[in-house]
């Protein structure tokens, strides 16, 4: 009878690990997923705010009375150093999503490996929120222009060109929260393995 409780409580602690083991599994595939979205909407980004470029005639009055200047003139990506910095962060962000998708499949997600992923995907949050706020904060003086600094709204001539940047700040904010849930989920399994 005691040879029938051991190999019952055997059987017993298989099933669990067996379970504990197709939840991490599973934690796997929705990291595998989250970081695929999160490398297809920073690439996204990357490109959309790179190939942003809006050409406009624009008309400058010099002096009431006379006519005025029509000049055309050019915005582009390349002419601020935010964007600059932004196209950067996404390439850089979607560059570590590749890697970090084969370091894992290579590693199979040991924990060694994993805590080193999970805090580059911490600096990848970082530096994602901060070229979408340095984009934000130019975006919205070229909308709406800072009478105390003289600085002019400029998206009433170059309408194209804050639609497609405003376009690509919100999808690299998706790419941003896509990263969060990756460092929410490997959370949430470091609680569960704590538990077990």
């Amino acid at each position: 009878m005691k040879t029938l409780e051991t190999s019952n409580g055997a059987s017993g602690s298989n099933e669990g690990k067996n379970r504990f083991d197709e939840e991490l599994n599973n934690c796997r595939k929705y990291d595998m997923i989250l970081r695929i979205m999160g490398l297809i909407f920073t690439l996204v980004a990357a490109i959309v705010a790179g190939s942003n470029k809006d050409t406009e005639s624009v008309a400058i009055s010099l002096v009431d009375g006379l006519p005025p200047l029509h000049l055309t003139l050019t915005a582009k990506w390349s002419y601020m150093s935010s964007t600059v910095y932004f196209v950067a962060v996404n390439a850089i962000a979607c560059a570590y999503a590749a890697i970090s998708m084969a370091f894992i499949s290579l590693t199979g997600g040991n924990w060694k490996g994993s805590i080193l992923v999970v805090g580059l995907d911490l600096a990848m949050v970082a530096l994602l929120f901060s070229a979408n706020g340095a984009s934000a904060s130019i975006g919205l003086i070229a909308l709406n222009g800072n009478s105390h600094t003289q600085w002019h709204k400029v998206c009433y001539a170059f309408k194209r060109y804050c639609i497609q940047g405003g376009a690509a700040l919100v999808l690299s904010m998706f790419g941003s929260f896509f990263f969060i849930f990756i460092v929410l989920l490997f959370t949430y399994n470091l609680h569960r393995t704590t538990l077990n």
